[in-house]
């Protein structure tokens, strides 16, 4: 623990032995939640990666939406050849999709793991 860390304020919980007694305890969930977030040393290098994460993670969603909804689709027109067919290169357009922004993000971390030295 930091020197100038109070220990009754571990985890970011305001709380010392007389705010106990009174159950006045408290917390700053900004700091809880985003303890790693200090817009003061927020750079363009930063900006750039958690960008490039949130869009990745943003298309890796709608990927998996489109799997889940075209697997389901495949499922309700099994009867029928062609749209079954259909859904199915669906189902594996949307695999492939999420592989390769899998890959892409695995990529791209690796870049920047061997950029730093």
């Amino acid at each position: 623990m930091p020197e100038n860390q109070n220990p009754s304020q571990n985890f970011w919980i305001n709380c010392d032995s007389e705010k106990m007694v009174n159950g006045t305890c408290s917390t700053n969930v900004y700091e809880t939640l985003w303890n790693d977030v200090n817009p003061k040393n927020q750079d363009l290098k930063s900006f750039a990666q958690d960008s490039f994460a949130g869009f990745t993670m943003f298309i890796g969603f709608l990927v998996f939406v489109a799997l889940v909804y075209s697997g389901f689709l495949m499922i309700l027109w099994w009867a029928d050849e062609k749209q079954y067919e259909t859904w199915k290169k669906w189902v594996i357009y949307s695999i492939v999709g999420l592989l390769l922004v899998g890959f892409a993000y695995w990529i791209v971390r690796l870049i920047q793991f061997f950029a730093k030295g």
